[in-house]
C-alpha cells in the first residue's frame, strides 16, 4: 500500500471512530435532575415535616449513582389541606407530601407503602392547659374520656377516626389557630403525636405559658405516614421507593427513626398511661396486624426504655 493510500485509510478509520463517539454521546441517556417540591410549613413554628424531609434526603443520596442528581425545595407558600390533593395531581407547585392516607389519595396519587414513622403518629397524647390536668387524672374508661372536647384540623384523618368513635371533636381551620383555640378553651385537649407534643409545648408555651402535656391518657389510632407522589412524576416515585428500601436495608432508616423518636417514646411514659384504642377505617385491623408482624409499625406496649437506651445516651 502506498503512503497516500495508507494515510487515506487511517483518516477514514479516524473519521468513523469520531463519528461513533459523537453518535454514542448523542444517544446516551442524560439523567435529568430530580426536583422534589415539598409543602412549605404552615408557620415558622411548624416543624412537623422535618423528619420526613430527612428521610427524603437520605433516599435521594442513596440513589444518586443510578438516578442522578437531585434537589429538594418547597412550595412558594403553604398549601391548605383542601388544596394539597389538586396541586399534587398536577405536580407543578408541589409533587410530594408526607401524610397519612386519606380517602381518594390512594386512587389518585402514588403512595409509597413504607410507614415513615412506624405508626408512632397514632400514639396520641394531649396538650392541655395546666389547670385542666385534674379532669384527666381520674379517667379510667373511654366513655369518660370521649366526653372531653378535643381539637382537630379540618382534614386530619385522626379527626374522622375520633368522630366515628363518638368523641367530642371541635374543628379548627389552621395549625397556629388550634393552639389559640386551646388557650381560649374552645376545647379542652389537643391530641398530638408523641413526636409532636413536647416540641409544640416548648414552642407555643412561649405564647401560651399554661400549656402542658397531659400525663394520664394515650389515644392509640392505627395510623401511618407515607410519601404520596404526584401521578405526573412516576419516575420520581420509583426513585423514592428504591431509596427508602435501600436505607431500610443498610440500617439508616431505623437509625434515623430511633434518633428522632426515642426521647419522646421514653419521655411520654406510655406504660404508665391509660391507653384507649379506636379504629381507623383507612387502615384495616388485618393490615395493621400484618404491619406489626413485619415490624413496619410498633406497638405502644413495647418496652421503649430498653430499645432506646443507646440512642438516648448518644
Amino acid at each position: 500500500m502506498t503512503s497516500s493510500r495508507y494515510t487515506f485509510a487511517v483518516n477514514i478509520c479516524l473519521f468513523f471512530s469520531v463519528l461513533l463517539l459523537v453518535t454514542s454521546a448523542l444517544v446516551m441517556p442524560v439523567l435529568a435532575k430530580d426536583v422534589v417540591i415539598l409543602n412549605q410549613p404552615d408557620s415558622v413554628h411548624d416543624t412537623r415535616y422535618e423528619y420526613s424531609y430527612k428521610l427524603m434526603q437520605l433516599s435521594l443520596i442513596h440513589t444518586e449513582d443510578d438516578f442522578g442528581d437531585w434537589e429538594i425545595t418547597t412550595s412558594d407558600y403553604p398549601m391548605t389541606s383542601g388544596r394539597v390533593l389538586p396541586e399534587l395531581m398536577t405536580g407543578e407547585l408541589i409533587n410530594v407530601i408526607a401524610e397519612a392516607p386519606k380517602t381518594q389519595w390512594s386512587e389518585k396519587l402514588i403512595a409509597i407503602d413504607v410507614p415513615l414513622r412506624k405508626g408512632v403518629q397514632g400514639f396520641r397524647i394531649f396538650i392541655i392547659k395546666q389547670q385542666n390536668q385534674s379532669l384527666f387524672s381520674d379517667i379510667n374508661t373511654f366513655e369518660q374520656f370521649k366526653l372531653i372536647p378535643t381539637g382537630s384540623g379540618m382534614f386530619w384523618s385522626t379527626r374522622f377516626a375520633m368522630e366515628k368513635a363518638g368523641m367530642d371533636v371541635v374543628i379548627g381551620s389552621s395549625y397556629d389557630g388550634l393552639f389559640h383555640m386551646l388557650d381560649k378553651e374552645r376545647f379542652i385537649s389537643f391530641g398530638r403525636g408523641i413526636n409532636e407534643a413536647y416540641d409544640e409545648v416548648e414552642t407555643y408555651g412561649k405564647i401560651y405559658p399554661d400549656l402542658i402535656v397531659e400525663k394520664n391518657t394515650l389515644l392509640h389510632i392505627p395510623l401511618v405516614t407515607l410519601f404520596h407522589v404526584s401521578p405526573a412524576h412516576p419516575q420520581l416515585a420509583n426513585r423514592i421507593k428504591v431509596g427508602l428500601q435501600r436505607i431500610k436495608d443498610n440500617g439508616l432508616f431505623d437509625e434515623a427513626f430511633h434518633q428522632e423518636h426515642c426521647q419522646f417514646l421514653v419521655k411520654s411514659q406510655l406504660s404508665q398511661r391509660q391507653v384507649f384504642t379506636i379504629d381507623n377505617e383507612l387502615i384495616s385491623k388485618q393490615d395493621h396486624k400484618e404491619m406489626l408482624k413485619n415490624k413496619e409499625v410498633i406497638s405502644p406496649k413495647t418496652n421503649f426504655d430498653e430499645i432506646c437506651l443507646t440512642y438516648i445516651e448518644e
